[in-house]
């Protein structure tokens, strides 16, 4: 049996070289050792979630990460790392338990989970700061969030126990939430179930910023001519079926998870301004010791991932599409082969079945529901295609080693190989040392790179009616004659990151750690668009596809880099009756796609200086406080400008009357801070900034628990 996760109580009494000592498996295939990753790691525990506050999963983890941000875009809400911030967080790789979920047509991380209210599933997160593609592969280009789910040792934790718990709460703006879960525990299998439905109206979308003055582009809401914020749309509104399941018979484990959500895009000024997402993911893993120190690692996974657009204002059907996804991933684990050296050898393959209809039959977009014009669910799918039906693989292997050669140096290094049926071929390498000059302190000195390629649908093509221009067309568009453009083609970004990091545990309760790091990146993917009107001409067809609106948009590597540096400092306390970590980080741009700091070069949409405060106080026996601050003094604006920055405080209070029963409330943004929030948007005209802040809000929830060893 695994071991039980830890209360609060118990977090409380243990030593701080047992609280940060927690075996991490996200950032290596060869260490599990806090201590010794090649990466800069923060890991989340489910007592901070649960006393975070937060509204969604990326507020929880901009809350605890050092160097990570959230930052609101015109058609989603992204994570930031290190300052470089992605469209639809599709340089950034999420895993449930080891296994890659991020969907590969347009996004990355699903929608459904990092922009979900719904979170109680989950037991920790491990994140990797930095890139994390020679263990993970493409996709962990800027950072990697594991999530590491709950289990039957943590409902019902002794052999025999089986567990019951209600769940349910309530707040303002329409807060409601209701489910349970379950568990049985055996010495030779156990199980465990989730199942909760939360639900959040949201608060209105005030006139300010962005919303003031984006104009409303779409047709669904007649009588209204104005801006955004005359369509109706509520900040957060969201709502949220997930299911989680894991069984386990020895050293085989199952998970499956379903995640049903939709919410407001609520600075989109078109008609499909409601995403929707139907997730189900299926991972089986297992281990196998062939003898004391030789062990194989298998995993296999699937996923179906339906995608969904409406209209807020009716709630019809605006779009979607399917993509099915397939994962296996061997790593043979060597250790001990001569004293000190612990080996991984692994191959990985995935394949993406790409521009399928989702489950109402949908394959298609469209950005004006007058589009709609009486047209069959069919005939949408051919005249306004979404995703064109495509099949992708990518094929990995990869070794990664380390080798400690006296007790104050250990030397690190990976490699990986990938092959892709569009972008080809790339090895991404890593290597590094730790050095321990004396007790409890260790240096860490490593250069590591991150790949990740353009996303599916830059290889499918799609978007038919949108004037979307795919990467095999893109080859072709010499034959445009458009001034200025030629024939093009789009490698693989990527990441290269120095890092110099330095841990030291003081005594049982003090620990600070510190990073210093410096990025390049190369040949970034961004979106570009050219006007046939903008040179007087009609745009012809390039091969296969045909502009929208006499213009195409496409993707493309940026001319320049981009080069970031930073640091990103952290101090742990724990000593009954506190727990409390203190963090700051620092990002700051050298140059910045052809811009040099002599330039103003800053990294748009994101704050430089970020300070965190996280506390969890334990003042009795039932009780538990949790507060939690976040400071940023000015962002930098797209404009160019410095904008405002934001005190975000809050704080929730756990309480158990009795071993059955436990009660909670939340209050996010005590301080009620109402700044522009930072966004990625480019018209020099708007003030900086997005109302993307709740004013002072609180919800109550409970837990009512069954059976077991209560």
């Amino acid at each position: 049996m695994a071991a039980c996760s830890k209360s609060v109580e118990q977090m409380l009494d243990a030593p701080i070289e047992e609280l940060l000592e927690t075996p991490i498996s996200v950032a290596s295939n060869v260490s599990l050792d806090p201590k010794k990753q090649p990466a800069s790691v923060t890991v989340i525990t489910r007592d901070q979630l649960q006393l975070s506050a937060a509204r969604t999963l990326n507020e929880a983890l901009m809350t605890y990460v050092p160097g990570y941000f959230v930052v609101e875009g015109h058609s989603d809400t992204v994570g930031a790392f290190r300052g470089l911030a992605a469209d639809s967080n599709a340089k950034i790789m999420m895993l449930i338990n080891g296994h890659n979920i991020n969907a590969e047509r347009y996004g990355g991380m699903p929608d459904g989970i990092i922009n979900g209210n719904n979170f109680d599933w989950i037991e920790r997160i491990e994140v990797v700061r930095g890139s994390g593609s020679v263990t993970l592969g493409q996709g962990a280009l800027q950072g990697v969030v594991n999530i590491i789910t709950r289990t039957a040792d943590n409902l019902a934790s002794e052999c025999g126990d089986t567990k019951v718990s209600l769940l349910g709460g309530g707040g303002l703006n329409g807060a409601v939430q209701g489910g349970m879960e379950a568990a049985f525990n055996h010495e030779d299998y156990d199980g465990y179930l989730f199942v909760q439905q939360k639900n959040y109206d949201g608060q209105p979308l005030r006139r300010e910023g962005w919303a003031a003055k984006s104009p409303l582009l779409g047709d669904s809401a007649p009588g209204v001519d104005g801006v955004l914020a005359d369509v109706g749309h509520h900040l957060k509104r969201t709502d949220n079926l997930s299911v989680f399941a894991h069984l386990r018979y020895g050293k085989l484990n199952f998970d499956m998870l379903h995640v049903d959500q939709t919410r407001d895009m609520y600075f989109f000024g078109r008609d499909s301004d409601g995403v929707g997402e139907g997730l189900n993911y299926f991972g089986l893993d297992h281990s196998f010791d062939f003898a004391k120190d030789i062990n194989l690692e298998s995993k296999l996974d699937a996923a179906i991932d339906d995608a969904s657009q409406y209209t807020v204002q009716t709630g019809s059907t605006a779009g979607g599409n399917r993509e099915i996804r397939y994962g296996v991933k061997e790593v043979l684990h060597l250790n001990n082969l001569w004293e000190g050296n612990n080996l991984a050898l692994g191959s990985e393959a995935h394949l993406y079945e790409l521009g399928l209809n989702n489950s109402s039959g949908a394959n298609f977009i469209i950005n004006n529901m007058s589009q709609l014009g009486g047209e069959t669910i069919g005939s949408l799918n051919k005249k306004n295609a979404f995703v064109f039906p495509a099949n992708i693989n990518i094929y990995s292997f990869f070794l990664e080693d380390n080798y400690q050669i006296n007790q104050w140096l250990t030397l690190f290094g990976g490699i990986r190989f990938d092959q892709h049926q569009y972008w080809g071929e790339h090895f991404t390498p890593r290597a590094g040392a730790f050095i321990t000059p004396w007790q409890d302190g260790v240096f860490r000195i490593s250069y590591q790179e991150g790949i990740r390629g353009a996303v599916g649908l830059a290889y499918s093509g799609g978007y038919i009616g949108d004037g979307f221009l795919s990467i095999p067309n893109l080859g072709k568009l010499g034959s445009a004659n458009i001034p200025g453009y030629g024939n093009m083609s789009v490698k693989p970004e990527v990441l290269k990151t120095f890092e110099l990091a330095f841990n030291q545990r003081l005594n049982k309760n003090w620990q600070f750690e510190n990073v210093l790091f410096y990025s390049k990146s190369l040949n970034v993917i961004d979106v570009d668009a050219v006007g046939g009107d903008d040179f007087g001409i009609t745009l012809p067809p390039v091969g296969s596809d045909v502009p929208g609106y006499n213009w195409y948009w496409f993707y493309m590597n940026k001319a320049g880099s981009s080069e970031q540096f930073g640091l990103e400092s952290s101090v742990h306390y724990v000593a009954e009756p506190f727990n409390i970590t203190a963090s700051h980080s620092f990002v700051d741009a050298l140059s910045y796609m052809g811009q040099t700091a002599g330039g103003q070069a800053q990294l748009p949409g994101v704050a430089p200086n970020v300070s965190r405060l996280n506390i969890i106080f334990k003042p009795w026996e039932k009780v538990s406080f949790g507060v939690n601050y976040l400071f940023y003094n000015s962002w930098n604006s797209p404009n160019g400008t410095k904008a405002e920055g934001a005190h975000l405080l809050n704080a929730s209070v756990m309480y158990s009357p009795w071993k059955q029963l436990e009660l909670s409330a939340s209050v996010k943004n005590i301080l009620d801070e109402n700044s522009l929030y930072p966004m990625l948007n480019y018209l020099p005209d708007i003030k900086p900034g997005a109302p993307a802040l709740e004013s002072t809000t609180f919800w109550l929830n409970f837990r009512l628990s069954f059976g077991g060893n209560l």
